[in-house]
């Protein structure tokens, strides 16, 4: 199993998503924690599953939101480097890459 770990950036939009779509509908913002958690299980059980959409860098689209998370494989586990809606900025994220 992968150990997974946020980005700092990545793990700030992750909590500012789940208390907007919580604000939207009680409850909506736990559905999307739960999908979350799904996505990281996900990653963690088949790293490499994902669609690479960079050198290295790897793309896990969730079922119900239309949000993906952006990883990289480091050598000691899986990277979020976004929790990425699909219609907002894209490749905003490259710049927290580990060097």
């Amino acid at each position: 199993m992968t150990l997974l770990r946020y980005h700092e950036a990545a793990e700030d939009e992750l909590l500012n998503e789940i208390g907007y779509l919580e604000l939207q509908a009680q409850g909506l913002g736990r559905r999307f924690f739960n999908e979350i958690r799904r996505a990281e299980n996900r990653i963690a059980q088949f790293p490499e599953s994902a669609v690479e959409i960079r050198p290295g860098i790897r793309k896990r689209t969730l079922r119900t939101f239309r949000y993906s998370l952006i990883y990289s494989l480091e050598r000691d586990g899986a990277l979020i480097l976004a929790v990425a809606h699909h219609h907002r900025r894209p490749g905003y994220w490259t710049g927290r890459q580990a060097g």
